[in-house]
């Protein structure tokens, strides 16, 4: 499949970048072929950066899309939550190639 796919399309497709496979119908994350255990927000983050297909999710976004926050909310929820995934999905986490950060703005998948 390739190529602009509607949101439903997604769930069917698997998403690479480097060495991470993420598929989202039945929620399973591998690293180099290994099988990656994460908690349910840590996946809903990533999916949510995963739609955005390279584009950058702002913080609020991500508070009302994983958690359901309507209003801004200071939190380093998300910043926590993004650590995690580097740690469990970066081969470098404190110099992260995929799981970027945009300073003032957000984070993005570099695929």
């Amino acid at each position: 499949m390739h190529g602009e796919g509607t949101a439903a399309g997604d769930v069917r497709k698997v998403h690479r970048f480097g060495v991470v496979e993420v598929d989202p119908a039945s929620r399973a994350v591998r690293r180099a072929s290994q099988t990656v255990e994460l908690a349910p927000k840590e996946l809903d983050l990533l999916l949510a950066l995963l739609r955005a297909r390279g584009a950058v999710v702002s913080r609020l976004q991500v508070m009302r899309e994983v958690w359901g926050y309507s209003a801004s909310v200071v939190s380093r929820t998300v910043d926590t939550h993004i650590a995690e995934l580097r740690r469990k999905l970066e081969e470098n986490p404190s110099s992260p190639r995929h799981i970027i950060t945009v300073r003032k703005t957000g984070y993005r998948i570099k695929f």
